[in-house]
């Protein structure tokens, strides 16, 4: 696949950090935080059965991120917006996680808008906050 140079123009919007996790959520995501993305595939692996892979791959500002999964082939892969900065393709990522261990429609989209948010959505984020929380409180965030 045919990568694009980066784009000067991109212009992200990043959340702020919520004010409340939901407690299940912060527990489940403990186990994941601190790992790199070798390690999160391998576990990913482990928990669904899935061989799973990422791909960065140029998308406009407006799409962080999408998985596609084909249960049939026992196969997943995470698509990140190759354009966000390294802590928010982690965002991303983690977002993607969780969809992967808790929604089993296949195939996912998440973009920044915030607006109309289903739940699924909703308790991604949460979890990709929660995994990240320890890394934005100590300003490694790039």
């Amino acid at each position: 696949m045919r990568k694009r140079a980066p784009s000067a123009d991109a212009e992200f919007e990043y959340p702020s950090p919520p004010e409340y996790i939901e407690p299940s959520i912060r527990k489940e995501a403990a186990a994941w935080q601190g790992i790199d993305e070798f390690d999160a595939l391998v576990r990913l692996e482990e928990m669904t059965g899935l061989e799973a892979e990422v791909e960065r791959v140029y998308m406009s500002p407006e799409m962080w991120g999408f998985t596609f999964t084909s249960r049939e082939l026992k196969r997943c892969r995470i698509h990140l917006n190759e354009e966000l900065p390294h802590f928010w393709q982690r965002f991303a990522f983690f977002h993607e996680i969780h969809h992967l261990l808790h929604d089993s429609r296949g195939c996912y989209f998440w973009s920044q808008t915030q607006a109309n948010m289903n739940g699924f959505e909703y308790q991604a984020d949460q979890f990709a906050w929660a995994v990240l929380m320890p890394e934005w409180e100590s300003g490694e965030v790039e």
